[in-house]
């Protein structure tokens, strides 16, 4: 299972420039990352966050499930709502090339991971 953040701000959704692995460079992604064997899915996606990003968040609600294939192989692919803790500092792009805030609707226009585009629709469509 691969889990996915989704930080919303203003109207607009946090989005991470993947710097690696080569075939997936430059694309971008709600930053997240694969549940490790015997971890909860809400943790998993807590410690990707801190990792990624330099962040504690906690996390909420469910915004799209689905299994999907991907390069290495059929995944389910968990997106869930997340919101910084307390006098956490702003994100920072720790293993990403960059991090963007964008529009939901506008997400289409960006070169977002195969596996991501499905959450995106879902984003557009709730902020309609």
């Amino acid at each position: 299972m691969v889990v996915a953040g989704v930080l919303e701000r203003g109207g607009k959704v946090l989005v991470g420039q993947r710097s690696h692995p080569a075939w997936t460079a430059g694309q971008w992604e709600f930053p997240g990352g694969k549940v490790e064997a015997g971890e909860r899915q809400e943790d998993a996606l807590a410690r990707e966050w801190l990792e990624e990003l330099g962040v504690r968040v906690r996390v909420g609600a469910e915004v799209y499930r689905q299994q999907v294939e991907t390069p290495l192989g059929l995944v389910v692919l968990l997106a869930l709502r997340v919101a910084l803790l307390a006098d956490e500092p702003e994100p920072q792009a720790l293993e990403h090339r960059s991090l963007a805030w964008v529009v939901p609707q506008e997400l289409a226009h960006l070169p977002l991971l195969q596996s991501n585009r499905p959450i995106a629709a879902a984003l557009a469509a709730q902020a309609q």
